[in-house]
């Protein structure tokens, strides 16, 4: 219980709804480059956050619901989406204490988007004039579309800005309440 409470301070939880937002504004008036199969959801570099800090799960999980309401693939992409991610958030958590490797952590994301989010798209267009049948070629071609685009976001932008913020902001780590993994291998 005292961990709970160190995790989710009155400043932790203004930061996890700061998040919230910008992964929802971000995605949002980004418009169909955030929506499609071939998603540059820039908004998604906000994952490595949960590298120095888990407990931006919630607010990055928060972000990504909200975001999921205004996607054309309706109440699919609102459940998968939004599981995907905490999933993913979770899965960085976990794996970022063993291997302190930013760059591999940020795998994790483009790794379970690309896989989920090809199934998001048919069933969330199904019965209607675009729907996309489920085959193993339309599956690969969707998986690869989406995780370069995760990947372009997270492992080439977002591993930029960090490393740029990391070596020229003293306190960044301060800055994003890092709790762990300040001293990892870039």
């Amino acid at each position: 219980m005292e961990r709970l409470k160190n995790l989710f301070t009155v400043k932790s939880i203004a930061l996890n709804g700061i998040i919230a937002c910008l992964y929802s504004v971000v995605t949002i008036a980004c418009g169909s480059l955030s929506y499609q199969f071939a998603q540059f959801r820039f908004s998604e570099l906000l994952n490595l956050l949960v590298f120095f800090n888990p407990s931006f799960t919630l607010g990055l999980t928060l972000g990504c619901f909200l975001a999921n309401i205004f996607s054309l693939y309706g109440i699919f992409d609102i459940v998968f989406g939004t599981l995907t991610t905490l999933v993913a958030c979770l899965l960085m958590v976990v794996y970022s204490k063993f291997i302190k490797n930013l760059f591999f952590s940020g795998l994790i994301p483009c790794l379970l988007n690309a896989i989920v989010v090809p199934f998001t798209i048919v069933l969330g267009t199904a019965g209607t004039n675009e729907a996309i049948p489920l085959t193993m070629g339309n599956y690969f071609m969707m998986f690869g579309w989406v995780f370069l685009g995760e990947f372009v976001c997270i492992n080439i932008v977002g591993y930029i800005i960090f490393l740029t913020l990391s070596k020229r902001y003293t306190g960044f780590y301060r800055s994003i309440l890092a709790t762990r993994n300040t001293d990892f291998k870039w």
